[in-house]
């Protein structure tokens, strides 16, 4: 068993929605390494290296916690330049997913478990390794009820990586 795991929460799309993610990841004129869509997900906190025993309290947190479920419309195509990523996103978070993704942070906080400190910006990874900036393009409308968050544990094989949930908490 490995003495660190490299963890993060995330928002995870069901398959109808992957599915229309992955359309609209196929439809889009650009080159780089298109982000697989059973890994599609809008990371809430980012967790980093952490050590094994240290799980049982990170779920702790997570079941702690109140999460109301929330439409979302991932309806903006956006890029960040020097890190090379296009990404879809929403023009408006709602208020609740905001207000969750605070008490999650300072829950963690709190409890000494140490994250990402940048400001969260919600996004689904599509692309990595942009190669070139891409045209103007239509924005998207997918309709994604999120209903739940997950721990997500970043495995490195070969030269990727995988993706495993190690906890789920529903929404209610």
């Amino acid at each position: 068993m490995n003495a660190a795991h490299r963890l993060f929460f995330a928002l995870v799309p069901g398959r109808a929605v992957s599915a229309r993610i992955a359309e609209l990841q196929d439809s889009l004129p650009v080159t780089g390494r298109a982000a697989s869509p059973h890994q599609f997900h809008a990371t809430l906190a980012f967790l980093g290296m952490q050590r094994h025993e240290i799980i049982p309290v990170i779920r702790e947190i997570a079941a702690g916690l109140t999460f109301s479920p929330c439409r979302l419309e991932l309806d903006t195509i956006g890029q960040f330049r020097h890190a090379g990523v296009l990404w879809l996103g929403v023009s408006e978070v709602p208020a609740a997913l905001q207000e969750f993704q605070r008490l999650l942070v300072e829950a963690l906080a709190h409890a000494r478990i140490g994250h990402d400190p940048k400001p969260w910006e919600f996004h689904v990874t599509l692309y990595r390794k942009l190669r070139k900036a891409p045209p103007i393009m239509n924005p998207a409308a997918i309709e994604w009820t999120v209903d739940g968050f997950e721990l997500v544990e970043s495995v490195n094989v070969g030269n990727g990586v995988e993706y495993h949930s190690i906890g789920r908490w529903k929404a209610g």
